[in-house]
């Protein structure tokens, strides 16, 4: 099966705002870099993804893949236009924070979307950090606060849900960062 990752990155805006009390602003920027640099290598090393692309307003430092352009319309909005063109092609969406991602938790990701939906919820089970769908044509894409429910109900029954540290661990607020940390991950703010 052929897979498609998208890999959504906020480009010309801050990022990682939460974060302000802990991170100024260039550092805050340099651990979204460090972060989205190290969750576009697992994605190319995936031996299972046949195609990575990322969806900024701005062509990330580093990236010489193919780009999708961010029109400032929201993530949803962006997602369901990118879907238009792609048509029934497996999909993976994932978020560029997630410090332990690896070719594995991947694998398995996709492999537990053979033939529907796989959800991958962050740690506290209220967001999405991923979503993989064997066919994403008219799915109701629901990124946002408290997403991972909305998901759920967007998938009805097809659904499978995948937690594993390496997809779970996103870092949003200070203790995202800290758990990150305990944890070993490789991306460390300076």
């Amino acid at each position: 099966m052929t897979w498609t990752a998208l890999l959504p990155l906020k480009g010309s805006g801050e990022r990682k705002t939460r974060l302000a009390g802990r991170l100024d602003e260039r550092q805050r920027r340099r651990l979204s870099h460090e972060l989205f640099t190290h969750v576009a290598c697992v994605l190319n090393s995936s031996a299972v993804l046949s195609q990575v692309l990322v969806l900024s307003d701005v062509r990330p430092e580093g990236w010489d893949g193919p780009l999708i352009f961010d029109e400032g319309r929201g993530l949803n909005s962006e997602l369901r236009s990118f879907v238009r063109e792609l048509g029934p092609r497996p999909l993976l969406v994932i978020h560029a924070d997630l410090p332990l991602l690896s070719t594995e938790d991947i694998a398995i990701l996709l492999a537990e979307a053979d033939g529907g939906c796989a959800i991958a919820p962050d740690r506290h089970g209220s967001g999405t950090n991923a979503i993989a769908l064997h066919n994403p044509t008219g799915f109701a894409f629901a990124f946002g606060i408290k997403s991972y429910v909305r998901h759920i109900t967007a998938a009805e029954s097809r659904a499978r849900i995948v937690r594993r540290p390496g997809l779970g661990l996103d870092i949003d607020t200070p203790h995202d960062l800290d758990a990150a940390i305990a944890l070993g991950a490789p991306i460390l703010p300076a």
